[in-house]
């Protein structure tokens, strides 16, 4: 019966063996099978006296084929891929509207200015003013358009960052489920769950970074970001979406653990949420800001010269557009104790980033971080008093900040919303200088009076108007005469060979020349000045004025800086990518290598597995007929 017996063994033992290598075949197109194979080892033998004679076979196991690190590279490698496509296809629809003809402020700016060098050379002239105004309100519809938009993918970008976050909650409870399903499957190894679990895990991998700790139960640990257990065994850690700590419509990234909530937004990297995170952080609000930083400096220096004209009616020019000076916003973080109330104004354009920044008090004082660099500025003179970093002055306005308050600064990524015209009628368009420049007829020296050019906005602001006359007490003397700061002035020195600048009410004059005793010379209010157009000269100068970026770059200039940075970060996400994708390929190749089914190998293992059961068969047969021919001769 010995035979008979090694004969069913081997019979069986290449059923299942058959039935794995059809297993196989059926799920060669299966995404992320791993091929199996049943492992075959001899029965226990038998000791019948004269030596240990076998038994048979049988099937101990049936094991997968699998290689940890292949699978844990390609997890790794999908996930870097996953996160720059995602930089990467969003820094080509952020840098489109930013450089569209549609909606760039190239082409809206560069009409701006030109519309004022036109109207520059007629100021008197009707449609001339109204056609720099409509350039002035296509400037500001076009802001508002580009903003909307940026502000149309900000909302995109946060929702998928929400939609992300549920997914990743959602594959952790499933990875958690088929961890308890595996811990209690037994001492077998039950190869298809673990198969369903490395899917599940390679999905997470498209969306985060994951790393992965084997137990000895047969569950893994899934951890994300700098070690948060997303998984542990059989219980699942979903991550949520909440409101930033000082914007409460901005989601943040929450991880909720053994030991509580906790913000962990800095900390996901890889996937598609680490790329939108890193997009919003590192692309979207540095170019929000820039746009605004760019807006801002228009709006600010072009008030500043508009309120030193004169517009058609004699009166001083106001504001051209909406003061900006205030568009920071200062958000307090939810959790402060204090009641300090943080003012923020812009006093520097040259000194703007588009950076926000971080304002906290700790147990040595106050500090104020860069975010984009992460540089801090030690606080001296706040509180107590106005203290200025990168052309921001901070002030407290009222109450009192306690240790670990903070508060986020964010200086023009809100300014292109505030953007707006002022001046609605063309009248009130202040393009004549407010002053005029006049020498006595009945001079009899040779000195000349230049064109006064007004500097600065005086306190109060009507000294600009008020007439100043020179008069020459000798040659080299001259005594000014008028009302406002610094006046009057008597036995000034005067150099006929190198001549003079004065400089009062706001306004600065060349003198040259050599006066006679007695020479009077006159600055006067430019009254029915309707064909000067030197305000407007001005405002059209400042298209190449260098009042951005430190004094390196003019409104123009900026703004091409920002479609340059946006478009470098999108090619190097692009690259990146690419890159990554022929890694990701790689490590694909080397996972199927070990663990894909190859067709040939199973219909090779058919004929041969055939073979063998055929013969195990026949093993069976003749055993089964000497024992009936035994039966059959003691029977007789």
């Amino acid at each position: 019966m010995n035979s008979l017996n090694i004969g069913v063994s081997a019979l069986l033992a290449f059923q299942r063996s058959l039935d794995v290598t059809s297993h196989n075949i059926s799920n060669v197109a299966t995404d992320g099978y791993s091929r199996q194979r049943a492992e075959l080892t001899p029965a226990n033998a038998q000791f019948l006296g004269n030596g240990y004679y076998g038994s048979g076979v049988q099937v101990s196991t049936v094991q997968r084929a699998y290689d940890r690190f292949a699978t844990t590279e390609l997890w790794g490698q999908t996930a870097a891929q996953k996160s720059l496509q995602t930089v990467a296809d969003l820094s080509t629809r952020l840098g489109a509207p930013l450089s569209d003809a549609s909606s760039s402020l190239q082409g809206a700016l560069s009409d701006y200015y030109a519309a004022l060098r036109t109207v520059a050379a007629a100021p008197q002239d009707a449609s001339a003013r109204q056609a720099a105004l409509s350039g002035m309100q296509t400037l500001a519809a076009r802001v508002h358009t580009l903003d909307n938009t940026l502000g149309s993918l900000e909302q995109e970008v946060n929702g998928r960052i929400t939609a992300a976050v549920g997914e990743i909650s959602a594959l952790a409870s499933q990875v958690a489920d088929v961890n308890r399903r595996i811990a209690s499957s037994g001492t077998a190894p039950p190869n298809d769950l673990l198969d369903a679990r490395d899917r599940l895990i390679g999905q997470l991998a498209t969306k985060i970074a994951v790393q992965t700790v084997p137990q000895a139960d047969g569950t893994v640990n899934v951890m994300v970001g700098t070690g948060q257990a997303l998984v542990t065994g059989t219980q699942a850690y979903p991550l949520s979406v909440g409101g930033g700590p000082y914007d409460a419509v901005r989601p943040e990234v929450y991880f909720t653990g053994s030991s509580g909530t906790g913000a962990v937004t800095e900390q996901m990297t890889g996937g598609e949420l680490g790329g939108l995170l890193d997009f919003r952080r590192q692309v979207l609000d540095p170019a929000r800001a820039a746009v605004g930083r760019v807006v801002a400096g228009v709006a600010i220096t072009a008030n500043d010269q508009h309120r030193l004209g004169l517009d058609a009616t004699g009166a001083l020019g106001g504001n051209l557009w909406t003061d900006l000076s205030g568009a920071p916003r200062v958000l307090p973080a939810a959790g402060n104790s204090g009641d300090g109330q943080v003012s923020a104004k812009i006093t520097d354009v040259a000194g703007l980033t588009d950076s926000r920044y971080r304002l906290a008090r700790d147990a040595s004082g106050y500090s104020l971080t860069r975010l984009s660099d992460g540089k801090v500025f030690a606080l001296s003179s706040f509180p107590a008093g106005p203290e200025t970093v990168d052309g921001v002055t901070l002030s407290l306005a009222s109450g009192g900040m306690n240790v670990g308050d903070s508060y986020l600064i964010d200086p023009t990524g809100d300014a292109a919303r505030q953007f707006d015209l002022v001046v609605s009628d063309p009248a009130r368009l202040a393009l004549a200088g407010p002053v005029r420049s006049a020498a006595a007829v009945t001079n009899t020296g040779s000195g000349r009076i230049g064109t006064p050019s007004a500097v600065a906005v005086p306190s109060p602001p009507g000294d600009l108007l008020n007439p100043v006359t020179i008069t020459f007490t000798s040659a080299t003397t001259f005594d000014v005469t008028g009302t406002g700061a610094g006046l009057p002035a008597t036995g000034v020195v005067y150099n006929p060979t190198t001549g003079a600048t004065l400089a009062y009410n706001g306004w600065s004059v060349r003198l040259d020349g050599a006066p006679a005793t007695g020479d009077t010379f006159r600055i006067e209010p430019n009254v029915g000045g309707s064909g000067d157009g030197r305000n407007a000269q001005a405002l059209a100068g400042q298209e190449s004025a260098l009042t951005l970026e430190g004094g390196r770059a003019s409104a123009l200039t900026s703004y091409a800086g920002l479609l340059a940075r946006v478009g470098s970060a999108g090619q190097q996400a692009s690259i990146g990518a690419q890159a990554r994708q022929a890694l990701v390929d790689q490590a694909q190749a080397a996972r199927e290598a070990v663990s894909g089914v190859n067709l040939d190998e199973e219909a090779a293992n058919l004929v041969q597995l055939q073979q063998a059961y055929q013969a195990a068969a026949q093993v069976i047969s003749i055993s089964a007929a000497m024992f009936t021919s035994l039966l059959n001769a003691v029977s007789s």
